[in-house]
């Protein structure tokens, strides 16, 4: 199974955030859009980073207040890592758990395909079991 089966399956659209608007606004489209993460485009709509629930808290926690304030580009991991719409879902299970990370953008030709997060993934897996027992059921009842 594939990332290109969860896009499929639950959407590709993306919210994304500008690199310069604040920590505020991030944590405003998150709340609204109930989202752990945006990414993070730069001036030239290319991707720039990614912005999580925990950048935020990290802001607020070591600024106060006004961590608020700063922009989006002060707290964002920029290090991101990104998976193809071809790469396999246990692939993409192993980089989320080596590395670390709840959210993986995908990218192909270096366009923003989609974001891939680790309820997607495990929610998919749930799905492709319960079909396995369902159709191993239907075997052993045919017998």
């Amino acid at each position: 199974m594939y990332v290109a089966e969860i896009l499929r399956a639950k959407g590709a659209d993306v919210i994304t955030i500008v690199e310069t608007e604040t920590i505020e606004a991030a944590a405003k489209v998150l709340r609204e859009r109930k989202f752990g993460s945006l990414v993070v485009r730069d001036r030239t709509g290319k991707l720039a980073g990614i912005i999580t629930e925990r950048d935020i808290i990290r802001a607020v926690a070591d600024k106060g207040a006004s961590g608020l304030t700063y922009k989006v580009e002060d707290f964002m991991t920029r290090e991101v890592r990104t998976c193809k719409t071809t790469a396999s879902i246990k692939d993409v299970m192993e980089l989320m758990a080596l590395r670390r990370v709840r959210h993986v953008p995908v990218l192909e030709d270096g366009l923003l395909k989609g974001m891939v997060s680790s309820t997607d993934v495990v929610k998919f897996r749930l799905e492709e079991r319960a079909a396995e027992v369902a159709v191993l059921r239907d075997v052993s009842r045919s017998r």
